[in-house]
């Protein structure tokens, strides 16, 4: 997988990686290795805990990063030990990924930011108030694209 560091693609994992970090290090933490257009690679290393299944810190991302961004979805496709306490994680991007809906991160904090509330207050939500903040965020977006330009 050829590294696309720059890409909007790169940016969302770079910025989901940091918000799983925050929570999980060091028992799991999360690194980039690649990314390009149709997918990433992930290093994961820590001690993970043991009542756990190794696999759900990988999928935990997936739910991290879809949080994040609202619009992109992944799957794991493949796994892969390097160490004894550390793994490479190959996921796919799912086919409903647009890079235009990048554009939505910065419109979304903002979003936020006018109602008071910063990005870490919507991460740290139930599920119920984080569907209720983004039917918001969209009638808000729906509303700002509405507006005629002066």
């Amino acid at each position: 997988m050829k590294d696309d560091a720059g890409s909007p693609l790169a940016e969302l994992v770079s910025r989901a990686i940091t918000v799983y970090n925050k929570y999980r290090s060091p028992e799991a933490t999360a690194k980039l290795v690649g990314a390009e257009k149709g997918g990433f690679i992930i290093e994961f290393e820590g001690s993970f805990c043991k009542s756990c299944s190794v696999i759900e810190y990988f999928e935990d991302f997936i739910y991290d990063l879809e949080d994040i961004t609202g619009s992109l979805r992944a799957e794991i496709k493949a796994v892969e030990p390097v160490g004894p306490q550390s793994f490479r994680v190959q996921y796919v991007v799912l086919d409903d990924f647009v890079c235009s809906d990048v554009d939505d991160g910065a419109l979304f904090r903002e979003f936020l930011q006018v109602r008071g509330l910063s990005f870490e207050d919507y991460l740290s939500s139930n599920t119920c108030t984080k569907d209720v903040i983004k039917f918001h965020f969209r009638t808000w977006l729906f509303e700002r694209t509405a507006e005629p330009k002066r």
